[in-house]
């Protein structure tokens, strides 16, 4: 009896990874699908709330959601719009940072004693026009073009659409299907998914949004080259926890160094950006956010790999509320509630 229940355990777990390993292929492979269907998610989250206000005041559901989804399209499609223009700006203007890049490592290995003749061979050899082409074939992997942007955004407002208009509909449909007990269950887990996710969601927002402005502002005044694009990249990976905000603050860092060198006014810009950052991160944004989340650091430091390795910057972004939605679940399912415990930073 002993071993009949050791091969049966054994034949779980073996048929769950196999389950696994499917499920994460599928989701690798068919990003092009989940990306948006994830996003319009996110999204159904963040505005799920407004709708439902909208809706108590008497607004007719039509017009809400149809001004809703212009609104939601018309940011997009300016945010999306100045980020593939910095892109391209960036791209262009590349080439004249070849000189100052090639004077700044001259001077740098004159100070560290390298022996000057082999880095000037070395930089006087070096083709420029492949490390322009390495750059731009990498920013158009990890952003892509500005006609799939578009794509994705019209795939993430009509999934949006049947999301927010079947929402009541889908709620009488669990009831239907489910004894009270069970239906109550789920629509709790939904609903505290929800709430928590907005939560998360509106302040991480309004941290990015307020690190971006004042970054910008470091940028312009200290008169760094790409201010918009910076600021937009420091407002999007700052969704990204710990690394994010390292590599947002690094570029505007590292262009400043290349127009400047290691002078007074860029250790100024960049104690500004570093310190901004870390009284953002380290001290605002747990304050405002609190313990709400309750996940452990090593979980999303996995979790940020994990899904950063099948959607790249997106999965990195969606890391975190996908997390947090999988520990409510957990929490809520009594066979996987150690799963939970285990993840959770108390």
């Amino acid at each position: 009896m002993i071993n009949e229940n050791k091969d049966l355990f054994y034949i779980k777990f073996f048929l769950g990874f196999i389950a696994s390993v499917i499920f994460v292929m599928i989701l690798k492979e068919l990003k092009a699908i989940f990306i948006p269907l994830c996003m319009s998610l996110l999204l159904y989250f963040l505005f799920n709330g407004v709708v439902k206000k909208l809706l108590f005041l008497k607004f007719p559901k039509a017009i809400v959601l149809i001004f809703l989804l212009i609104f939601i399209f018309i940011i997009f499609y300016f945010f999306g719009l100045l980020i593939f223009t910095g892109i391209t700006s960036f791209i262009n203007k590349f080439p004249v940072y070849s000189d100052h890049i090639t004077g700044l490592l001259k001077g740098l290995s004159a100070q560290l004693r390298i022996p000057l003749s082999d880095v000037n061979d070395y930089l006087n050899n070096f083709d420029w026009t492949k490390s322009v082409n390495a750059i731009t074939s990498f920013v158009s992997t990890a952003f892509g073009s500005f006609a799939t942007f578009l794509g994705n955004l019209v795939l993430v407002i009509i999934f949006l659409i049947f999301m927010l208009s079947g929402r009541n509909v889908l709620t009488g449909r669990v009831y239907r299907a489910f004894d009270n007990k069970k239906a109550d269950k789920m629509i709790f887990i939904v609903n505290s998914i929800e709430n928590q996710v907005q939560h998360y969601l509106l302040m991480k927002t309004f941290i990015s949004l307020l690190t971006a402005i004042i970054s910008g502002l470091i940028i312009w005044v200290g008169g760094v080259d790409f201010v918009i694009f910076s600021g937009l990249l420091i407002f999007i990976l700052n969704f990204i926890p710990n690394f994010g905000s390292i590599v947002a603050t690094s570029f505007p860092i590292i262009i400043g160094l290349i127009k400047y060198g290691f002078s007074v006014r860029m250790l100024i810009v960049a104690g500004a950006l570093v310190l901004t950052q870390m009284i953002m991160g380290n001290a605002l944004e747990p304050k405002i956010m609190g313990e709400r989340l309750n996940l452990s650091p090593i979980v999303i430091l996995i979790s940020l790999i994990f899904w950063g390795w099948i959607w790249g910057i997106i999965g990195m972004i969606l890391a975190v509320p996908f997390t947090s939605a999988l520990k409510i679940i957990f929490a809520n399912i009594k066979p996987l509630k150690p799963i939970s415990d285990l993840i959770s930073a108390e």
